[in-house]
């Protein structure tokens, strides 16, 4: 089966979990593989939230992912104090 690139829609930017914060670039990386062209996915380690790592990749572009980055650290943030309080 042929894939043409055109055909392959990806919502940006998004946050997803992960077990190990190693797995955030690499799976960047796997992602810029099958991309061609100049744009690439950059991406950025969050922190911890439940447990897993959070992991941010976007475009950058109009700086649409500082308001998804900011509400993640925030939440990241607020789980910290809450364990350091408890």
């Amino acid at each position: 089966m042929k894939i043409n690139p055109k055909e392959i829609m990806v919502n940006l930017p998004i946050v997803l979990q992960f077990e190990d914060s190693d797995e955030i670039p690499h799976f960047a990386s796997n992602i810029n593989s099958i991309i061609h062209g100049k744009i690439k996915i950059k991406c950025e380690d969050l922190g911890l939230l439940g447990g897993k790592y959070m992991g941010l990749f976007y475009i950058n572009r109009n700086d649409e992912y500082k308001d998804l980055r900011s509400e993640f650290k925030t939440m990241i943030e607020q789980e910290e104090i809450e364990k350091y309080n408890g």
